[in-house]
């Protein structure tokens, strides 16, 4: 996978913006960039589980009680490498 890294991203999920189940999609969602790429998959899904798993209290402060913070992986170009 030339030019591609994996990035890392938080997801940030107000469980009371969505109405039900199936407005899913509609709730108040935040995707943001870590600022932390991996060449490898598998160190990014392994740095992924283990900020996701720790306790909201030790990577949250300052916002709506109840937020659900995850991290995801995401496979993006490499910084610079495409260019016009």
């Amino acid at each position: 996978m030339k030019g591609l890294v994996w990035a890392l991203y938080v997801l940030m999920q107000d469980p009371g913006a969505a109405a039900a189940p199936s407005d899913q999609m509609q709730g108040d969602r935040t995707l943001a960039f870590t600022g932390v790429t991996y060449l490898n998959k598998a160190s990014c899904a392994n740095d992924s589980a283990t900020f996701t798993k720790m306790p909201v209290r030790d990577k949250l402060v300052g916002t709506a009680f109840g937020t659900n913070v995850t991290y995801v992986c995401v496979i993006q170009p490499k910084p610079g490498h495409y260019r016009e």
